[in-house]
């Protein structure tokens, strides 16, 4: 099992604000996931990880360490998975992977621009 895979797996939990925003990120993209441990066991793989939320009054945390732990365990050759919510981390924008940001620019970029040719309105 590799980091790798890991976290594909993480990144299919959506963040649904991100979702609502027009541009669907996973936990990883979104720069949720911290102290991701894999640790070979023998018999398995162990996971360990963190997961905080974008602000300390996010209700997410809970399901994202839920579904987390649902996606991890469905991977072949994972004997445990820790999943702790970290309520301490400092996230900010600068956590986001950057292809993700480049992606949310662009979906806001033409958002605005949507919104501009409609207060514009038709030419004469």
């Amino acid at each position: 099992m590799t980091e790798a895979e890991v976290r594909a797996a993480l990144n299919t939990v959506i963040d649904p604000c991100s979702a609502v925003a027009g541009a669907p990120a996973g936990i990883v993209e979104m720069g949720l996931v911290r102290d991701l441990a894999i640790v070979d066991e023998g018999a398995g793989v162990a996971v360990r990880l963190s997961i905080g939320v974008t602000e300390p009054g996010c209700m997410m945390g809970a399901s994202f360490a839920l579904r987390a732990r649902e996606s991890l365990e469905r991977l072949p050759g994972i004997s445990s998975v820790d999943v702790q919510l970290d309520h301490e981390m400092d996230w900010s924008p600068r956590d986001l992977n950057p292809g993700y940001a480049a992606r949310l620019a662009q979906v806001r970029q033409a958002k605005r621009d949507g919104m501009s040719a409609r207060a514009s309105g038709p030419k004469a």
